[in-house]
């Protein structure tokens, strides 16, 4: 962990899969993510925490949530509060952030979420793969999410009269 020559504010350094660096707020980054809190605690973040399961693009856009999400001192509160909290900029910022991306980058903000552990921003993710499912038929589905289907004819005809509730 460094100092910030401009505030007393302590900063720590996240480091990228391809190696971009990006220096953060620890106590706002350690209030979101249970890894990164876990490396401060056990104060084995020597120089940068390597996060080698995220590219740079995708932890740039994590941290952009998580400045707007846990910044302030009232975190603490948001992180205990229902997932709608009824806090309508928080809610338009989370409509801003994962609308109109891109089904790739939603997959891989859930990879992030999930390994950096941030409990929010996984479920708004999971939410947005949730919602993009409802209303779709199994062949509808497996053209949105590009998914091959690998039964051979019979197979499947097993599969869906041993299931008929899955294919309603």
């Amino acid at each position: 962990m460094t100092t910030s020559s401009s505030s007393a504010a302590k900063t720590v350094t996240l480091r990228s899969s391809d190696g971009e660096e990006f220096v953060v707020k620890a106590d706002t980054f350690a209030a979101a993510s249970v890894l990164v809190r876990n490396i401060l605690e056990d104060d084995c973040a020597g120089g940068a925490i390597p996060l080698p399961q995220v590219t740079g693009r995708i932890l740039s856009r994590v941290i952009d949530y998580c400045d707007h999400h846990y910044a302030d001192a009232d975190a603490a509160t948001y992180v205990a509060e229902p997932f709608f909290s009824g806090d309508s900029d928080l809610e338009r910022f989370d409509t801003d952030f994962i609308g109109g991306i891109d089904l790739d980058t939603l997959i891989d903000l859930i990879l992030a979420a999930n390994y950096l552990e941030v409990p929010r921003l996984l479920d708004l993710a999971c939410k947005t793969v949730a919602d993009q499912m409802r209303g779709k038929t199994v062949e509808e589905m497996r053209a949105h999410f590009k998914i091959a289907n690998d039964y051979t004819p019979e197979e499947e005809a097993e599969v869906r009269s041993e299931n008929p509730w899955a294919f309603e």
